[in-house]
Formats: structure tokens, sequence, C-alpha cells
């Protein structure tokens, strides 16, 4: 993952760029690379990584965009105009789709939205290229998850989950789908990219989104300025990262309502989760493990944090007029406890890249080379044991 971040959010202090990635869920985090690309550019355009969910996962790029606007309309599947809730950041969503039972589904429903504004300007502008012009969609929102139980119950009943995707009409005037799955924002919020050169049918300049899933778009925004900035990138690696328990930030909305953020300056040593017991990451220096992807992972149990610091000296001076946006590359596998999960309550067995599910089947294995055993001896010395009580034992505990 590819994690955005702007310029003023990441300032330079005492010639470092500092960072603190922290495990805030009932989770066990396999961190196995991070490192820092600084993007730098011209200050009238903006830097976006090719980010949203998908399988396989995207390949990295960049999006350059210049002047990105929302679309002329949007409207949802009743026919409301919603182009209001999606023009800018204001927690404002096109939600009016009927939930399923079953969390992280919904009804199918669609969300429409008229281009035509974006083929006025590029026959303006690009008259003779028209049909090669450059296109792409901003979709900037959450995804309210189904977890595994909740997958499972979907199974059940028989119910099939619909991918987003993205749909133009042909020159009938019948919706064709075009991208079968757009992605789905994984960050709270998270910038999904779209590509949508070549993919008109038609003059039609309309797109519709469909999906059952509950994903709720902040803003979207097209972009027609073919892409082609320059843009010149460094990638740091991390010169200290070091673990350590922490606690649990606290939980914020500034209106009652999701996706909560964290104030990390408001920590809390009880833990509202349960643990998996088994081996992780003692505390301490981990800076050589983060260096590369190669299945020596920091394991990091709720409550943890990893602190990276990157050398700020190393990035040039930006010449005038130009400004600089940051990304945060991260490596590596996370898993739950939702009882229908893989091995959810134990750490191991570990991940690997190259296996072909997980957990794996006896036909592969985790690949303990001589220098992987001596990484396990030495890295992975922390235990947790009987982290989660019987059940018979707290029954018995309540009886008079």
């Amino acid at each position: 993952e590819y994690v955005r971040i702007r310029s003023d959010q990441l300032k330079e202090h005492n010639g470092q760029y500092q960072l603190r990635v922290t495990n805030e869920l009932e989770e066990a985090v396999f961190a196995d690379q991070f490192k820092l690309i600084a993007v730098d550019h011209p200050a009238n355009i903006a830097v976006y990584p090719n980010e949203g969910m998908t399988s396989p996962p995207r390949e990295f790029r960049l999006f350059t965009t210049r002047g990105a606007r929302p679309p002329l309309s949007a409207v949802d599947d009743h026919g409301h105009d919603v182009r209001d809730r999606i023009v800018e950041m204001d927690r404002r969503y096109p939600d009016d789709f009927k939930m399923d039972r079953v969390r992280g589904y919904a009804d199918l429903h669609t969300l429409t939205m008229n281009l035509d504004e974006v083929e006025s300007r590029l026959r303006r502008s690009h008259s003779e290229r028209t049909n090669r012009a450059k296109i792409s969609l901003l979709l900037t929102g959450w995804t309210d998850y189904s977890w595994s139980s909740d997958n499972l119950a979907a199974s059940q009943a028989k119910k099939e989950m619909q991918l987003p995707a993205l749909q133009v009409k042909d020159a009938a005037g019948k919706w064709q789908t075009v991208i079968e799955d757009i992605g789905i924002p994984v960050g709270r919020p998270q910038t999904v990219t779209v590509d949508l050169t070549g993919k008109f049918l038609s003059s039609n300049r309309e797109v519709r989104i469909v999906t059952s899933m509950r994903i709720y778009w902040d803003q979207i925004l097209v972009d027609t300025s073919a892409g082609e900035s320059l843009t010149k990138q460094i990638h740091l690696d991390p010169i200290a990262a070091n673990l350590r328990w922490r606690g649990f930030s606290a939980e914020v909305t500034p209106d009652g309502r999701e996706p909560f953020g964290y104030d990390y300056q408001k920590v809390s040593l009880m833990s509202p989760w349960k643990t998996m017991t088994g081996s992780y990451t003692r505390e301490g220096d981990v800076r050589e493990l983060l260096l590369k992807s190669d299945d020596m992972f920091v394991i990091a149990r709720p409550g943890d944090e990893i602190s990276l610091a990157f050398d700020a000296r190393k990035l040039p001076s930006l010449p005038r007029g130009w400004t600089r946006t940051f990304l945060l590359y991260a490596d590596g596998y996370s898993k739950e406890m939702d009882i229908n999960s893989a091995a959810p309550d134990q750490v191991g067995p570990l991940p690997f890249h190259g296996m072909t599910k997980y957990p794996y089947s006896s036909s592969e294995t985790y690949p303990f080379t001589p220098e992987r055993r001596a990484y396990i001896e030495r890295y992975n010395t922390r235990k947790v044991r009987n982290n989660v009580a019987s059940i018979d034992l707290e029954l018995l505990l309540q009886q008079p």
C-alpha cells in the first residue's frame, strides 16, 4: 500500500521526517518493509498513487492531476441529486441505499455521474485527439467492511457481493460494464484512482458505479489534464525504526458517526481487544527487518507502535514553484480474530510472499532458511499465552 501524505502533514524535525505506525485494532500485523517516497512536482498539480484495493493488487503508478473538479451532475438510483455531497470532503455521502441485515452488504445500488462538461472541455483543448484524451476519476471515501463471519452468513443465505463496477453507455444507450472492479477505499478515507481513458463506448459521457457494498464516497473529482506533468521521486529507507507497546489511541468523530479517527495524544493502557497467542517481535530496534521485503516481519500485537525516522537531509531543495507530496510505502500482512477468519486465535503460521492462500496447505510452507530461522530465534521472543479466557471458565465464575 502507498499512503499519501500531504506536505502540510509531514514536516522536517531535527533533520528527520518522523512517522508512527500504530496497531489500534484486534489484529496481528506482519510488517515487512517501509520506505518514504518524496514526490517533487509543480505546485499547480496534485499527485495520487494508484490505490484502491483489488485482487490482484494494482501495480504502482502515479496519477498527476491539474484542475480536477466535480462532475456536472450526480444522481443515485432513486433519482436524487447528490452532487452537493461529493463536491468536497465534508463527511456527507450519497447513502440512500438499503442496508442488508448482513454487515457490509447492501442492496444493489448505483451512482450515476454526467461528464459532459469534461467532454466539452476536451473538444476545446484537444479537438484533434478527443478519443485518446486522458480522463481519470478521483473517488475519495471509506468502506464499511464485512468480516469473515459476515461473508459466511451471506454465503449461507446465497447472497453475492457485487464489487464496485464502472459502467458506460454504448451506442444504443445501454449500460455496459467496462471495469469489473474499480477498487474499494481501505483507508478512512482513501482516494481510489480510476483511469477512464479509452473506456467510453459512445459519445455519451455518463458513467455509473454499481455495487452492493457499503461504500461511502465523500468527494469525486474528474481530471482531464492529460496526466503527463513532470515529477521526481526520491526513495528513503528508514534510518531508525523501533517497536514498543504503547497502548490505544482514543477514537474520535466530529459528528458521532463513522468513520472514526484516532487521537494520538490521548492514550489508554486498557486494551479493548483480545490478543492472539503466539510469538511477537521483541520490543526495540527493528530497522534491519524493515529495509526490504524478505518475509522477516516485525510482528506487532494490538497496542504496539512502530516509530520510523527518515533522513530529510537527503532531499534536495525544491525549485521555485514546486512542492512535495509524500508516499509511505508499506508491505506486509495483517489478520484479525474473527472466529471464521484464517487461523484467528494464534499468530502462526507465518505468512510469506508467494503463498497461494492463507492458511496455506501442506504443499506450501514458510521458507525456513538458516537466515530466517536465526531471525525467528533472535527477534520473535515476546510470547503471549492464554490471552483469551475459556468460555466455560467465564460461565463458572458467573454462577452464584
